[in-house]
């Protein structure tokens, strides 16, 4: 799962059958929502020949029942727990009522019938409750056999049934697990992997496609390209045809392979051809700036090069800052995860030693401990988190290994509470299956799974200017680690506590410069630092 650059030391390893572990809350990151590699899965038919494809082209049993098998059999060998097959299976099928309303499934021990206004379109023999491929056989055979009669799925693409069956199906799983097409797999991956292109983005402004943002290292910037230059032609074509889209593809391919890239200046008064060479590129998700000795360290998500770009942010920091450094601000604030690796890798560039996560599910193999390695990129200088309820998954284990190891004191609110851990596995048509295989556990022993990390200063409810904060820090008002220690004991089993410990401080919307200017009070009094630290340990040790 790590790369070269990162420190990780697991005490347990995920064998490479599984693809990808991935921590996120959701496409949209939003409190409201539920929903968090290598693909070194074979594709197996790609968007155009994929099975049960739409009104031009011929159906294939054989090729979806390959997606199902393999789908079917990851939930049945790594998913959080136990499930019957055959229950999902049913659930999935009628799921398809969705696109069809007369279609109807019922299931018996022995079969499992399909009907369309009451009239049969076929029985199939209903395999043992845990065979998955079995019931991906089923599954298969039961779509082909409504095709035949029903227009709507027979006019319904492959991808439009997949989603239409997979999502009936994690609909009895849990909010995290979903089934991604392979459209939008594919731009998932790129976010999360990187792909090959040239490091550029391009916008459509006044009617022209101008870059608006270089990468560093990346071909178009060792090639001297700049921002807000002119792209005029894509290996000789006219982009005055293109759409964005077009563009962004254009420029995107086979690492290794070259494009031809015609720029002018902003003035049009001068043009130039750059043959770029793509290579691997990876979005980066940091960023920093420095403002009177304290250095502010941005993490929008965790994806594969985001520990990377954490490290020479922090070493950029400090050779700027020299000996004015005061510290260092971490703002996970609405970053929803990412990559597992990469949250332990963060974790690591600060904790000298000590356990950075513990994760424990039903297959054996999903049962880890990460532990740091012995150095600290800052040499010790004073932290402060900053989180809020969009703070999910990797970036509140992050907060909370800082947290519980005492090398920072968390501020804002309570984050997500998404404390699970989700395995990535490309299907044969190139979609991708997220499955939660295991639950978060921090230093302390608490599970996040609901809980999500509560702040040693609270910054989001009553507060409304950084020297109420303070006020309150320096007058020991702040902070009430026995009572917090007792509720997140009980909270895995006992709502009322789980509640209680959630409105200790409940995320809602306030000045977002209100976080950072407690962060920066902190860092520039030793001595308050030291308070609020002070709070982080004894809260450890009250559990």
């Amino acid at each position: 799962m790590g790369t070269s650059h990162e420190k990780l030391r697991p005490r347990r390893r995920c064998p490479g059958a599984l693809l990808g572990i991935l921590l996120m809350a959701g496409c949209t990151a939003e409190p409201s929502s539920l929903a968090a590699q290598p693909p070194a899965a074979h594709s197996l038919a790609g968007p155009l020949t994929s099975p049960l494809a739409g009104p031009l082209a011929q159906p294939s049993a054989q090729i979806g029942e390959q997606v199902f098998a393999v789908g079917y059999g990851r939930i049945a060998e790594i998913y959080l727990n136990p499930v019957d097959m055959g229950q999902l299976t049913t659930d999935g099928l009628r799921g398809l009522a969705k696109m069809d309303g007369s279609l109807a499934v019922e299931r018996s021990a022995s079969i499992v019938r399909v009907s369309s206004n009451g009239l049969p379109l076929g029985e199939f023999t209903a395999p043992p409750a845990n065979d998955a491929g079995g019931w991906a056989s089923v599954t298969a055979q039961a779509i082909e056999r409504v095709r035949l009669t029903s227009t709507p799925l027979r006019q319904a693409s492959s991808e439009e049934i997949y989603q239409t069956v997979f999502d009936a199906i994690m609909g009895d799983l849990d909010a995290y697990s979903r089934y991604t097409s392979a459209q939008r797999a594919g731009g998932e991956r790129a976010q999360r992997e990187g792909y090959g292109g040239v490091g550029m983005g391009v916008e459509f402004v006044g009617g022209k496609f101008v870059i608006n943002d270089l990468l560093g290292h990346a071909p178009a910037t060792r090639a001297g390209l700049k921002a807000s230059e002119v792209i005029t032609a894509i290996d000789g074509d006219a982009t005055g045809t293109m759409i964005l889209q077009d563009v962004r593809d254009r420029l995107r391919g086979p690492s290794g392979t070259l494009v031809l890239v015609t720029v002018e200046s902003a003035s049009g008064t001068q043009s130039r051809r750059v043959a770029l060479r793509r290579e691997r590129v990876i979005p980066n998700t940091v960023t920093s700036s420095i403002d009177n000795g304290v250095a502010v360290i941005s993490i929008e998500r965790f994806n594969a090069a985001t520990s990377l770009n954490v490290r020479e942010a922090i070493d950029v920091a400090r050779t700027q800052m020299g000996r004015k450094a005061e510290g260092f601000v971490l703002d996970l604030r609405g970053n929803p995860g990412g990559l597992l690796d990469q949250a332990v890798a963060v974790a690591d560039l600060f904790i000298p030693q000590g356990r950075i996560i513990t994760t424990a599910g039903r297959h054996p193999d999903s049962i880890q401990q990460f532990d740091a390695t012995l150095d600290d990129q800052t040499d010790g200088l004073p932290l402060v988190v900053l989180m809020d309820g969009r703070s999910a998954s990797a970036s509140e284990i992050v907060a909370a290994a800082l947290q519980d190891t005492g090398r920072a004191v968390v501020v804002g609110a309570s984050s997500f509470g998404k404390g699970s851990v989700q395995t990535v596995t490309r299907l044969p048509n190139d979609g991708e299956l997220f499955l939660t295989w295991s639950r978060i556990y921090a230093p302390s022993g608490y599970t996040l799974h609901r809980q999500g990390v509560t702040p040693t200063i609270c910054t989001s409810k009553d507060a409304s200017d950084p020297d109420a904060v303070i006020g309150d820090l320096r007058q020991g008002h702040l902070g009430m680690p026995a009572t917090l220690a007792s509720w997140r004991a009980a909270a895995p089993d006992d709502e009322t506590a789980l509640h209680q410990l959630r409105d200790a401080c409940p995320w809602k919307t306030h000045e977002a410069d209100l976080d950072l200017r407690v962060a920066k009070r902190l860092l520039a009094d030793q001595s308050l630092y030291q308070r609020a630290l002070q709070l982080s340990t004894t809260l450890l040790a009250e559990r």
